[in-house]
């Protein structure tokens, strides 16, 4: 046989080695889900928000920690407004004060070099340990949310029973208060439904490490100790610090009854632009813990490294790459063997590459059904919605081919994606 099809065939099975483990994972999550026992103390928590023009959604957060189901006495609450233009400090300062929390404070930060979340996380940290006013060993976790986040009335209730387990990082229940916009807004939650059901949760199950994904996430102060500030500041810093305290040996959890709601992108730009910034962390998380993650393949949390390597490596655009030049290498060879030989051969790679994409389309549309059939009791959507999200989904996976291309000769800057979704947190429960 053709070295080249010999090398296609190999990589071909190996991939479907490797990945296979994860359909089996994945079912685990259908039909069971990762309960945590009732805490025996109540813990001292530090919400951590950082927020760049987010004055009209700001407030609505800070309201919605203010009224959970937990003691505020031992709820601190800290801002940093990150290179705002607009009222986003004041308009957080007037909420907190409304508020009886346990401590707060709120600080600006500018800087137009240093530009994204990971160096706001690395300044409000340093403010905490430096202020005078705030005792930080009082604190015995931070939870991290977006400006945009709203919690549900259990949240705290709930992460405090996984820290009083012993974990000491979790994420949680990413629902998506704007789901019902148009279909953008739909696909990018789904995709984190998907997380939440089929990868998050058969994991805790497992008792194995997951990841944190952007928002909405614990980490006790005794991981924190360890660390010199928030030094995690590539354009995804919420996977890069997963890779990291994965590869250390930490655990991460996740603890499906602490939910809390999302804004997501209603334009395909905006969409596309926060993709592209996701997909570039990948790849930078990938070229800076490549080694260290191989490095612990041989330790007793292997698995979970193994998981992340999975994770952040570019199989999308080596598998592009390969494959492309796989086929013009089978075309160039058979060419010399006869025109029609040639066009036979092109013939059956167009049926192969159309019969692939009905196939792929129709997995995809199953697969999108399978995730809004089994969340709907957490998101409603008609059977039409359903339907119609479920048709756009394969299209909205899609084109993240594209994104994996383009990122990887781009420069790729942060940047802010508009939230105007106003609504409180007991208009989300209506």
């Amino acid at each position: 046989m053709d070295a080249v099809v010999i090398i296609n065939f190999v990589v071909s099975v190996t991939l479907a080695v490797l990945f296979a483990y994860k359909f089996v994972i994945g079912l685990i999550g259908l039909f069971t889900k990762k309960k945590f026992p009732e805490a025996k103390e109540n813990h001292t928590f530090a919400v951590l928000i950082a927020g760049r023009n987010e004055e009209k959604v700001i407030g609505n957060l800070i309201e919605s920690i203010a009224n959970q189901n937990y003691d505020k006495s031992l709820i601190s609450v800290f801002v940093v407004a990150d290179n705002c233009t607009d009222n986003t400090a004041l308009v957080a300062k007037q909420a907190i004060e409304k508020s009886q929390f346990g401590g707060w404070g709120i600080f600006e930060r500018f800087n137009k070099e240093l530009v994204g979340k990971g160096y706001a996380l690395d300044f409000l940290l340093d403010k905490i340990k430096t202020s005078k006013e705030i005792d930080e060993t009082k604190i015995d976790a931070f939870l991290v949310f977006d400006a945009d986040n709203l919690l549900d009335e259990n949240f705290i209730y709930e992460t405090n029973k996984v820290l009083d387990a012993g974990y000491d990082i979790s994420t949680s229940y990413r629902n998506s208060k704007n789901f019902n916009t148009n279909t953008i807004s739909a696909n990018s939650g789904m995709i984190f439904l998907r997380e939440c059901r089929f990868m998050h949760t058969p994991r805790a199950i497992l008792n194995s490490s997951t990841f944190i994904s952007g928002t909405g996430f614990m980490v006790s102060t005794k991981i924190l100790n360890t660390e010199t500030g928030w030094k995690y500041t590539t354009l995804t810093e919420d996977i890069e610090f997963s890779t990291c305290q994965i590869a250390k040996g930490n655990k991460i959890t996740y603890c499906d009854d602490a939910i809390f709601y999302d804004e997501q992108p209603v334009t395909f730009k905006a969409s596309w632009n926060q993709r592209m910034r996701w997909q570039k962390g990948f790849y930078q998380c990938f070229a800076k813990y490549f080694l260290f993650l191989i490095s612990t393949f041989f330790s007793s949390h292997w698995f979970a490294s193994y998981e992340m390597m999975l994770m952040i490596f570019p199989f999308a655009p080596i598998t592009l790459f390969w494959s492309v030049f796989y086929y013009i290498y089978m075309g160039v060879k058979h060419l010399f063997a006869g025109v029609a030989f040639a066009n036979s051969l092109f013939m059956n790679v167009v049926v192969g590459l159309i019969a692939g994409l009905i196939i792929g389309y129709v997995a995809l549309f199953c697969y999108g059904l399978l995730i809004l059939i089994v969340e709907r009791k957490r998101v409603k959507t008609t059977f039409w919605q359903k339907i119609r999200y479920s048709l756009t989904f394969p299209i909205f996976i899609a084109t993240y081919l594209p994104i994996s291309i383009v990122c990887l000769f781009k420069k790729v800057k942060w940047k802010q994606i508009p939230h105007t979704d106003s609504r409180k947190i007991d208009e989300i429960n209506k």
